[in-house]
């Protein structure tokens, strides 16, 4: 087992959770952000890693209010393969999956219900009570009927099919602030 330490590195080398906040902070808010660069487009979910689901929330409200538009340059930048469309209604329904994980990060619903068919005909349900763009802040989540105080949840938990379903409100009231961390990759740097 890889120790938490090591497995991230990366909020340690920073400094912990209240340095890598800053630092994230800063790299959004001094432009170094851009949707249009895939290798960014994670960067708003590292807020879960910290227990901040409330800048993820903010962050990806953001990016989807003004980086996608109806018009026929609609999509920041090259949607290679419709990956840029897809992290769109993955985080319309309120979660993303993380690239070469079984890991989903939550972010912010946009659709009160969401529908999604499974291909053993079963069927995984997002439902997001009060949903606004206003009211993007998680005030609690279940997962298949159970608490959901994670920022994250793995793809297992959904495969048989089953509902994740939001409280939404307009403030961040701490929901996901004692999240247990997603599991990180870790690769050894020589």
């Amino acid at each position: 087992m890889i120790s938490f330490k090591k497995r991230f590195r990366l909020i340690n080398r920073i400094g912990g959770n209240e340095k890598f906040l800053n630092y994230l902070n800063t790299f959004f808010d001094k432009g170094y952000y851009t949707h249009n660069n895939q290798p960014d487009i994670q960067v708003p979910f590292l807020y879960d890693y910290i227990g901040r689901p409330d800048k993820t929330a903010e962050r990806v409200h953001k990016i989807m209010k003004d980086g996608f538009h109806t018009d026929r340059n609609g999509l920041p930048g090259n949607d290679d393969a419709g990956y840029k469309s897809a992290w769109y209604v993955f985080n319309s329904i309120g979660f993303c999956p993380v690239p070469g994980q079984d890991i989903y990060l939550i972010s912010s619903p946009f659709f009160k219900k969401a529908e999604i068919s499974l291909e053993n005909n079963k069927k995984f349900i997002a439902i997001a009570n009060h949903t606004s763009e206003k009211n993007k802040y998680i005030q609690s989540a279940r997962l298949n009927g159970k608490e959901l105080n994670n920022t994250w949840f793995r793809h297992n938990d959904i495969i048989n099919g089953g509902t994740l379903e939001f409280e939404m409100g307009s403030t961040y009231n701490g929901w996901g602030k004692k999240t247990i961390p997603p599991p990180s990759v870790y690769l050894p740097i020589n």
